[in-house]
């Protein structure tokens, strides 16, 4: 079950819970994800006859109340959750990123309860995930459980943090568990451990670091990792 799923069924069966006291003009998940679905199709621009490019990073401003109740139930779930769900909605839509999908909440002190306002960007970031069959850049990639994430800089940052280029939420994983390095025009790609809790397995080896050879399995917390040399031979 999603996070959006969890919401709703607390709404409609919490009596205690912290969405209890809800009314019907609070913002609610499923309001924030309709939105950037319509945001998204509104923005997204053909760039060549089997390119469209819409924009990664999507800020959303709340009113206090609203911005609260974000907060008090975890706003960093919520916004990982909403942004991976907008990554498999421009996967339907054959729609492609120049760096990972990310949602981000703000208060503003001027709105009104029910009221938000959302601004979107692209922004380049040292991943990009698979969005379509016609994906150009060839590179190394990472595939992580449904996801796909093209290695397009020198250095990638993976952790629960969200401030990391690929963000995976479980608690077995670090805030900033480990680093991709991508050397000698991508055909070196290093894995280093960042000091985190539980370590970082390749192969089902514990290791600090390690070099990857295509097919490489990496395991962080319950996360499995697969590496491939090529994003086109996936394909």
């Amino acid at each position: 079950m999603s996070v959006l799923d969890r919401f709703e069924k607390s709404v409609e069966g919490a009596v205690n819970g912290v969405f209890a006291k809800f009314g019907s003009k609070d913002l609610k998940p499923v309001d924030l994800s309709s939105a950037l679905e319509r945001e998204i199709d509104k923005e997204a621009m053909p760039v060549t006859r089997d390119r469209t490019v819409a924009p990664n990073e999507y800020r959303f401003k709340l009113s206090t109340p609203d911005f609260n109740n974000i907060v008090e139930w975890g706003a960093e779930t919520l916004a990982n959750e909403l942004a991976d769900n907008l990554t498999q909605y421009a996967k339907s839509q054959n729609y492609a990123f120049v760096g990972p999908v990310v949602v981000i909440f703000e208060e503003d002190l001027e709105l009104s309860k029910g009221d938000y306002r959302l601004s979107r960007e692209s922004v380049q970031g040292n991943t990009v995930p698979v969005t379509t069959d016609a994906q150009t850049e060839d590179c190394p990639m990472l595939e992580i459980g449904e996801h796909q994430y093209l290695l397009t800089e020198e250095k990638t940052i993976i952790g629960r943090g969200s401030d990391c280029d690929i963000v995976i939420d479980d608690p077995g994983i670090s805030r900033r568990h480990m680093e991709i390095d991508v050397t000698d025009n991508g055909n070196t790609v290093i894995a280093r451990d960042l000091n985190s809790t539980n370590g970082m397995y390749v192969e089902g080896h514990h290791v600090e670091a390690a070099t990857l050879l295509d097919g490489n399995t990496i395991t962080i917390g319950r996360t499995r990792i697969l590496y491939w040399a090529s994003s086109q031979e996936q394909e």
